[in-house]
């Protein structure tokens, strides 16, 4: 823990708490690089040599403390990777917090990523601290394309994919959500392909009555919510007409389903929710995606503020 900035008095037995040392204390021993001080920016006014005074100790700590900000729109942010590299860290001994500030958005650009991670590289004597002001979302899940007419040759409806997680968390931290955590919700499932038989009239000489069948192809299910939200399923191919696509999804709402002859596309899930199921025609339409979790690594995790936390758990 840093000592108190200007303002309060110091005394010598602060310093000492702080940095340790051997009694009686004397000043002399908090020379800076000098073994109980570290060489870090936060120490910088403390002098390596000559001479040194109670004042220049204000605001110095016994632990580097980095402090990462992220202040616009990012994707796959990995908390090792930021810290390490400055030249304060020292590993077993750093305070890392990382500040998502409002209005900011750290997303994912794949459902298999991470929008933030902490993984277990850090020293275990790290300590790592996130305050989200903004919103860490994962990826929203692709919706699934529409099913052909007839099957075959042209293919089932396909499945919506499931949402990306939000964040990973492979060591102790703490998380301070005053804004909202979400996972990507899943993608919509494609509807399914349509048979439409129908009777045309033709006169008793020419034979009579007889039958056209028609082949209509489902809708595309909607890309999830999520950032970057999920795309948009294809509409399924019919002999005689083809389904239309969905739409993409949102950082904050899932895509539509795209209409068609046949099954209507699944609406793409919002955030933390599962992707809605593609309706069926005379053929199946498919599954909506899964929603993925806003967290993975909970146990490892502290939540002093829990605010809005959207999608599974695990």
């Amino acid at each position: 823990m840093a000592l108190p900035g200007p303002g309060p008095s110091l005394s010598v037995d602060e310093i000492a708490t702080e940095f340790g040392g051997t009694t009686p204390h004397s000043l002399t021993e908090y020379y800076r690089s000098g073994g109980l001080v570290p060489n870090t920016p936060t120490n910088a006014a403390i002098p390596t040599s000559g001479q040194i005074a109670v004042g220049d100790f204000y605001g110095a700590s016994n632990r580097p403390q980095i402090a990462l900000t992220i202040s616009s729109d990012t994707y796959n942010y990995d908390v090792y990777t930021q810290a390490t590299p400055s030249p304060a860290y020292i590993a077993g001994s750093s305070d890392i917090t990382v500040t998502v500030n409002p209005g900011v958005t750290v997303g994912s650009t794949a459902t298999p990523t991470y929008a933030m991670l902490v993984p277990s590289a850090f020293n275990a004597g790290d300590t790592v601290t996130i305050i989200n002001n903004g919103v860490i979302q994962g990826k929203g899940g692709n919706g699934g394309n529409g099913g052909g007419s007839p099957i075959p040759p042209f293919g089932a409806a396909v499945v919506g994919s499931t949402g990306a997680n939000a964040i990973y968390v492979n060591r102790p931290t703490v998380i301070t959500n005053n804004g909202t955590v979400a996972s990507g919700g899943g993608g919509g499932g494609g509807g399914g392909g349509r048979v439409q038989p129908v009777t045309v009239p033709r006169p008793p000489k020419n034979g009579g009555p007889y039958t056209v069948v028609y082949f209509y192809g489902g809708g595309g299910g909607g890309g999830g919510a999520g950032y970057n939200g999920g795309t948009k399923g294809l509409g399924g191919s019919g002999a005689s007409g083809s389904g239309s696509p969905g739409s993409d999804g949102s950082s904050s709402t899932g895509g539509a389903g795209g209409p068609s002859g046949g099954g209507l596309g699944g609406s793409g899930g919002g955030r933390g929710a599962a992707g809605a199921a593609g309706t069926p025609s005379s053929y199946a339409g498919a599954a909506g995606g899964a929603t993925g979790n806003y967290i993975v690594g909970n146990p490892f995790v502290t939540w002093p503020v829990t605010g809005t936390r959207q999608g599974g758990v695990a």
